[in-house]
């Protein structure tokens, strides 16, 4: 390594002198020979052109004086070295798992795009097979002009099914009776029309029903006789209630979680019997004997809460929708399962079942799922659907079919839409949404199939086909989560969160 010999320092230009032979820094020789003319070292006589320019390599600029003359500096100098690699290790990883990230997302895109491609084609092939299967099942005939106003009989097809023999001939039976007479049924004589609907107001009601901790009344069903009221509680319990006496018949026990659904199942010649479901897993058959009511039967077989309750219209089977993904048929009699149907395998979408009803007629049977879809299915079927419907992006908490059969009603506690299907379509053919304080509850439609009561936040009423809202009632003091019409249309008998029944009419 050379040295200027004025300044002591690696030069950048290094030249050497001809007469002294000394290296010097090229700029700092000439200026002293322009000052002196002479060599600093020897004193002899020195020119620019004495003076030889040097070829040194490497030739970039000299290297750094060493500055680390002990070793704490020295080991000061590495220590900042190694932070400076590992931070640049740093910085390149991070790019590093930017990239894979990346590359991770963009071929994630793709399969999603492939799948949702195929998923499409499939529910395509689907949904114009079970189209087909519907209109099949319901007897409706596209072909004819007519159809769509007019009403049709159900003329279920014929297919192999997972049905004991006995079982699906009573369910045959059951449907052939109720699907002729479907043109027939008609509302009843002296049933209330619209005008009367418009003008009913509370006109009595019974507080301090079940425990106030935790409070509320849950679920709600009313006996034929309009009188006889089955309620459950979130206090576990199931009450029964008459209401012309102001009475309590009996308190039932033995739920271990908040009861979900009830029903009434009343069959001739037979005493009622009341059907609880609950979040505990089971369903409970209660029935009276001499004035009191007790447990019957108990049916279990679900690993999640009971969501959805269905008592078949022969009366002699209850469907159960689970929240583990299962739905099962149960003997009310025998208090055995008959049939559990799973989910399907292949097939996109939950089958948690949060609501669940029976089409009057018997063989279809909605599941309103956590993902805001209908699964429908034949019942004598347990390896495919009849259709499934696309209705809410939230978990569908209620859905209602209409008595003639023709119409399903759908709505979820998270949404303030209302959704109603026309079964022979498979598409909504109405939809309104409530104002945004809004909760519902419940949709049901009344046994003549003129109305539709949409519970929660509030109670509205709605004329069937028209869908114009005919009645809202707002005098309760807690979320509505029951409405039932009773004694040939004359009442409404609802329930509450408030622990309340409260009976809508006319004022006498």
């Amino acid at each position: 390594m050379f040295f200027c010999a004025i300044s002591g320092s690696p030069p950048t230009a290094p030249v050497v002198s001809k007469t002294s032979g000394t290296v010097y820094e090229k700029a700092l020789i000439e200026r002293y020979i322009e000052e002196n003319g002479t060599d600093p070292i020897s004193g002899e006589p020195l020119t620019k052109e004495d003076l030889v320019d040097v070829k040194a390599k490497p030739s970039t600029l000299p290297p750094r004086p060493a500055n680390q003359t002990s070793i704490p500096a020295l080991l000061t100098a590495l220590q900042s070295e190694y932070d400076a690699i590992m931070l640049e290790s740093l910085e390149i990883k991070k790019a590093f798992q930017s990239s894979r990230q990346e590359l991770a997302n963009a071929l994630y895109r793709e399969d999603a795009a492939t799948r949702v491609i195929a998923r499409l084609m499939k529910e395509r092939d689907e949904a114009r097979q079970a189209l087909s299967s519907i209109q099949s099942t319901i007897g409706f005939q596209a072909t004819a002009p007519e159809a769509a106003a007019e009403d049709v009989e159900m003329a279920p097809e014929a297919n192999e099914g997972a049905l004991p023999a006995e079982v699906e001939a009573k369910v045959m039976e059951t449907n052939q009776a109720l699907s002729s007479g479907r043109k027939k049924r008609k509302p009843a004589p002296g049933y209330s029309k619209a005008e009367q609907v418009k003008a009913f107001t509370q006109i009595s009601h019974v507080p301090s029903l079940h425990a106030t901790k935790p409070a509320g009344i849950t679920a709600l069903d009313v006996a034929k006789d309009g009188n006889t009221v089955v309620t459950g509680g979130a206090d576990k319990a199931v009450q029964i209630f008459d209401l012309e006496a102001s009475k309590v018949l009996g308190t039932l026990k033995g739920h271990t979680k908040a009861v979900t659904h009830v029903a009434f199942r009343e069959k001739e010649g037979e005493n009622k019997l009341a059907i609880s479901a609950s979040a505990d897993k089971t369903v409970k058959i209660w029935g009276e004997e001499n004035g009191k009511w007790s447990n019957k039967a108990n049916l279990t077989g679900h690993k999640g809460e009971i969501n959805g309750l269905a008592i078949h219209p022969s009366g002699s089977y209850v469907a159960a929708g689970s929240s583990d993904s299962t739905w099962s048929l149960y003997d009310i009699e025998q208090a055995t399962e008959i049939v559990k149907y799973s989910a399907l395998p292949g097939v996109e979408g939950s089958f948690a079942y949060t609501s669940f009803s029976v089409h009057p007629d018997g063989i279809l049977h909605g599941g309103g799922t956590k993902d805001g879809s209908v699964r429908v299915w034949d019942i004598r079927q347990s390896s495919s659907l009849a259709a499934t419907l696309d209705s809410h992006q939230s978990p569908l908490t209620t859905l209602s079919f209409s008595e003639n059969g023709y119409y399903l009603a759908t709505a979820a506690d998270a949404s303030q839409t209302v959704n109603v299907f026309d079964l022979r379509k498979l598409d909504i053919v109405s939809s309104w949404t409530l104002p945004s304080e809004n909760t519902i509850s419940e949709v049901r439609f009344d046994p003549s199939a003129q109305f539709l009561s949409v519970g929660g936040t509030d109670l509205r009423i709605y004329a069937n086909k028209t869908w114009e809202e005919l009645l809202k009632f707002d005098d309760n003091a807690g979320v509505l989560t029951g409405a039932r019409f009773v004694k040939n249309g004359s009442q409404v008998v609802l329930s509450g969160l408030d622990r309340t029944l409260r009976v809508l009419g006319v004022q006498a």
